[in-house]
């Protein structure tokens, strides 16, 4: 190599070199002009809030209005230069969740129709049917492409359409192995572009022409943000055109499915946690709840402001998720009444609407606030997070439990449960007696079981809100039963109980709930690990009596005291199973029925999942007058299978 070649070579390196620190220094400028812009608009920004929350007369209320839209758009444009420069100085990088696609498209269709002015403009999505549901992906830079493609067809369009078609009919990309490719096209009826203009609009501060950015608006940088995106994507993106008859932007993009009971992530754990979700789209509410369930919470869903506020008011939840959209409000005035009413609850706006301001206003009431679609695990998260800021609730008047339950052995189990989490409840065994205890005036809670002698949970808390009508005051009263339907919102409702206790009661659950009413701080025990105290259960051919992973989640141990209490439960229930012998035998269908229901709670609490099964389906047949012969000789036979594992789990 030549003395030449060789500077050459150092005098390119060096450029190359001064190249990548200007590109550094910009990248840090940017930055530093952004939060030196940010702070002093976060302040005007405020300052206007308040003034609107002051009522002004509404020409007041409109250059307030006129001020924050202007503040947001200046925001949106620093957003548009920091993105820019993170992608000149290669700091961009794409976090790959899951991407619902369907959900996706119509949530940004839905967020961009508060911006249609005008009425002879529609917004359509297509989507194909082979299109999976859900893929892999960054939502959060999808959402900003097709937003981007979206918001500037919406720019130059007046009338007609502008449609979001989503295939697999990609033009411009190989297939990846084991994956597809999505092809993602935004059409409109709008202007149109000139072939030249069409070959130079992707970048940077490029419009279509000079007198554009002045006549539309923007910055011409959502274009060339967009191409960096999808490029990082390993994708491609273009434009086809004509002037007068409109633009087709397109971009496709590799992926892979993912299928419905699959996870490209570890899902965060909601055991016990709360959720009250308040959401008037049917699909999105469906998705909402599944997702939230698969990861352990309990979901309770409704459509409206009304219904939200009056939920919320009756009972406490450990976390609301809130559209903003609702058909009767705004979920912004919905959180605030909700940090009035419950101000220990965790609150977050779950929402199609990318709004700065939005977001400000939340975060000043403490509250999260997440765009949609998120992938699984980061609306889980952020319900996780949300639940955790969850302080303890200290409550004026009496905080000690009454607990209405006839089972002994269920009686027993909620005792051991009480004890591992350091607090105290008094029992009665009917309706009768919880009435005479309540009189006390000593009880802040009531937890009643449905099925009972004298008076039955159904005539108890039916006794309690005659009593309270007229007072003002409301007495929460929990359901406690192994009937799932009883679980469903409009049912424990229309039946005046304030939430439901499902049998078999896990640990974990009657722990969240308590911290709910306040009656437990946040500080209380967590259910430990399983104890390697209990040997495995004998293997043999039949399915196992007692379910030892949901004793552990019940209990928060398989111990020795566990192993007692399943002791206690065969020597209370022997008796039990000679009764319904001796009710089949003198055909007394209303006893077995009875005798059906009492077994089942009482099975069901211990874990024993086959056995109650049997009882449920003896219950069921007997109150029916339908033959229960094989039924009693399966429960006897079923009932010996849980006495000997029982009695080899014994030291």
């Amino acid at each position: 190599m030549s003395t030449s070649d060789k500077l050459t070579r150092e005098e390119l390196e060096q450029k190359v070199a001064e190249a990548d620190a200007l590109a550094e220094m910009k990248s840090n400028f940017l930055a530093t002009m952004s939060h030196e812009i940010r702070t002093p608009m976060q302040t005007i920004y405020g300052i206007l809030e308040l003034i609107a929350d002051e009522k002004p007369q509404p020409h007041i209320a409109d250059m307030i209005r006129t001020a924050q839209s202007a503040s947001s758009g200046l925001l949106e444009i620093l957003d548009d230069v920091l993105d820019l420069a993170k992608m000149d100085a290669d700091k961009m990088e794409l976090d790959m969740f899951e991407v619902p696609v369907r959900l996706l498209v119509r949530g940004l269709l839905e967020a961009l129709s508060v911006k249609v002015h005008s009425v002879d403009i529609e917004l359509i999505d297509d989507i194909e049917q082979d299109v999976p549901f859900v893929v892999v992906g960054d939502p959060k830079r999808l959402r900003q492409i097709i937003m981007n493609l979206c918001g500037n067809a919406l720019k130059f369009t007046h009338k007609g359409s502008v449609t979001v078609r989503v295939s697999t009919e990609t033009q411009h990309i190989g297939l990846p192995e084991d994956g597809i490719g999505l092809r993602f096209e935004v059409i409109d009826t709008g202007i149109g572009m000139p072939q030249e203009v069409c070959d130079k609009l992707f970048g940077s501060f490029v419009q279509a022409d000079n007198s554009t950015s002045r006549k539309f608006g923007g910055t011409g940088l959502g274009l060339s943000i967009s191409k960096k995106l999808v490029d990082l994507m390993d994708g491609e993106i273009g434009v086809e055109s004509v002037e007068g008859k409109g633009s087709t932007f397109w971009f496709e993009i590799p992926t892979r499915e993912v299928g419905t009971d699959d996870s490209t992530v570890d899902l965060p754990s909601l055991d016990g946690i709360s959720v009250i979700s308040v959401e008037d789209h049917p699909q999105g509410a469906k998705e909402i709840v599944n997702s939230l369930r698969s990861m352990g919470a309990t979901v309770e869903s409704c459509p409206t402001f009304k219904e939200g506020l009056a939920l919320i008011k009756r009972r406490p939840f450990d976390v609301a998720v809130i559209d903003q959209g609702l058909p009767d409000g705004l979920g912004l005035d919905l959180i605030k009444e909700a940090s009035t009413i419950r101000p220990n609850m965790g609150l977050m706006m779950y929402t199609v609407r990318d709004d700065v301001g939005l977001s400000h206003s939340l975060k000043a009431l403490g509250a999260t606030y997440l765009t949609k679609p998120a992938s699984r695990i980061g609306l889980g998260e952020a319900v996780r997070d949300t639940a955790n800021k969850m302080e303890r609730i200290e409550i004026e008047g009496p905080t000690k439990m009454l607990i209405a339950e006839d089972t002994e052995s269920v009686r027993n189990i909620l005792t051991l449960q009480l004890n591992k989490l350091g607090l105290e409840a008094d029992f009665v065994e009917n309706g009768l007696e919880a009435l005479e205890a309540l009189k006390s005036g000593e009880y802040g809670i009531l937890i009643s079981d449905l099925h009972m002698p004298k008076i039955d949970g159904y005539e108890l808390v039916e006794k309690i809100r005659e009593e309270e009508k007229g007072s003002g005051k409301h007495f929460p009263v929990i359901v406690l039963t192994a009937d799932v339907q009883m679980a469903q919102r409009e049912t424990y409702l229309k039946h005046g109980f304030d939430e439901c206790l499902l049998k078999p009661v896990s640990l974990g659950q009657f722990r969240r709930l308590l911290i709910r009413w306040g009656l437990l701080g946040e500080d209380a025990p967590e259910a430990d690990a399983a104890d390697d105290t209990a040997e495995d259960i004998p293997n043999d051919d039949l399915p196992p009596a007692v379910d030892k992973q949901a004793m552990v989640e019940q209990m928060g141990a398989f111990d020795e005291s566990t192993i007692e209490m399943l002791g206690m439960f065969v020597e209370m229930t022997e008796p039990q199973i000679a009764e319904i012998r001796d009710a089949f035998e003198a055909n007394d269908y209303d006893e077995l029925t009875e005798l059906g229901h009492s077994l089942k709670g009482a099975a069901r609490s211990a874990c024993c999942p086959v056995l109650g099964n049997l009882a449920s389906a003896l219950q069921d047949d007997a109150n029916a007058k339908n033959d229960v012969t094989d039924l009693v000789t399966k429960i006897e036979a079923e009932f010996e299978h849980v006495r000997t594992e029982i009695t080899a789990l014994k030291p």
